[in-house]
């Protein structure tokens, strides 16, 4: 599987930090195919022939979700005289997702679907949700006997998630909300976003119990830009398997 990351900030990122480097909303796209969330700036890095089939969404928050995103990748499929975009969406918010040549497919967590050939598995996320329905969701994905997970926005998985991947073969790559970076004890965002200790205290259990492989890669994404230090600094202070991922990086899984 190719991993291409189109965003890979968090909600804060609406200027250039002091270095003058910008992260769009977080958003990926899985072999050309398979878009994970449609932000507003989902597009910026796209190519314009490519033929996204399926989205995933995680939730509804404005830097992961946009309406009209979504409808200008159903109008290019339309022209094309592609099928309609599939978008895939958890069921409580389901009814936010409309237009034309767009089919929303409603879904449960831990309930497995099929979308563009992946097996994907919705796994109960840790965030507070937008629409007074909707429960966030991370992405368990497979195909080709490669696993991704997907788990961005969220902090501290949940049991039914954390349980749910330990039934299942070990994932390859872990991409993971690290929204708030190292020394900010104390901020109230932990309890729906992660910091970089809190990233290392999961992935290292993953490691410890199996469930990363012992060559996976942990892909930081959705970094705040007001509790992150420049791009060259984070960089240097991480070691395998962490990785900070950056807008138009594409990695094998």
């Amino acid at each position: 599987m190719k991993l291409t990351f189109l965003g890979t900030g968090a909600a804060d990122w609406e200027q250039p930090d002091e270095s003058g480097m910008i992260r769009r909303f977080s958003s990926a796209l899985l072999d050309g195919i398979l878009m994970l969330d449609a932000p507003a700036t989902a597009l910026e890095l796209l190519a314009p022939d490519a033929l996204v089939q399926d989205v995933c969404l995680t939730h509804g928050h404005r830097d992961h979700f946009c309406l009209d995103t979504l409808k200008e990748l159903a109008a290019r499929r339309k022209a094309r005289g592609e099928s309609p975009l599939i978008v895939h969406v958890e069921a409580g918010w389901a009814g936010e997702v409309s237009g034309d040549h767009i089919r929303a497919c409603p879904l449960k967590p831990l309930e497995p679907f099929q979308a563009a050939g992946y097996e994907v598995l919705p796994l109960p996320a840790n965030h507070i949700p937008r629409f007074p329905k909707e429960r966030p969701v991370h992405y368990r994905i497979s195909c080709g006997g490669r696993t991704l997970v997907y788990a961005t926005d969220g902090a501290w998985m949940p049991y039914a998630a954390v349980a749910a991947l330990r039934a299942r073969e070990p994932f390859d790559a872990l991409v993971i909300d690290a929204t708030i970076g190292d020394g900010h004890d104390g901020d109230y965002r932990v309890f729906e976003h992660n910091s970089l200790p809190m990233v290392r205290m999961m992935t290292q259990t993953f490691q410890a119990t199996g469930q990363l492989k012992a060559d996976g890669r942990v892909y930081l994404t959705h970094l705040a830009r007001t509790l992150h230090p420049p791009k060259a600094e984070l960089e240097a202070s991480l070691k395998l398997p962490y990785i900070a991922a950056v807008d138009g990086m594409t990695v094998e899984i």
